[in-house]
């Protein structure tokens, strides 16, 4: 099963992306944030940035009221695809939006 869930603030607006064949997708970095303690016992917030996708009604949503620290839950799957960058190939692991609940 591939299921991600997480919860955190969007970065920036999304940005609208075109496809071949004139397919639009919602694009946007979502920030989490975790407390860990480090190995001296001091306890750390942790932030990691994630590409989230978005299609159909989702994009559309998500164009009108998407916008810098929005905070969101979002329901989905990672999908893992390869790109050449300056002649190398390089991993690049998204998340497509299944669902999203705005908070």
């Amino acid at each position: 099963m591939n299921h991600v869930s997480l919860i955190g603030k969007m970065e920036s607006p999304p940005v609208i992306g075109e496809l071949k064949g004139g397919i639009c997708c919602s694009r946007f970095k979502l920030i989490t944030q975790t407390k860990m303690i480090d190995a001296e016992g001091i306890p750390r917030e942790v932030k990691q940035k994630h590409d989230v996708y978005a299609w159909g009604k989702w994009r559309h949503i998500l164009n009108q009221v998407g916008q810098a620290d929005l905070q969101m839950a979002v329901e989905g799957r990672l999908i893992n695809r390869y790109v050449r960058w300056n002649g190398k190939t390089i991993k690049i692991t998204e998340i497509e939006v299944n669902d999203v609940v705005l908070m």
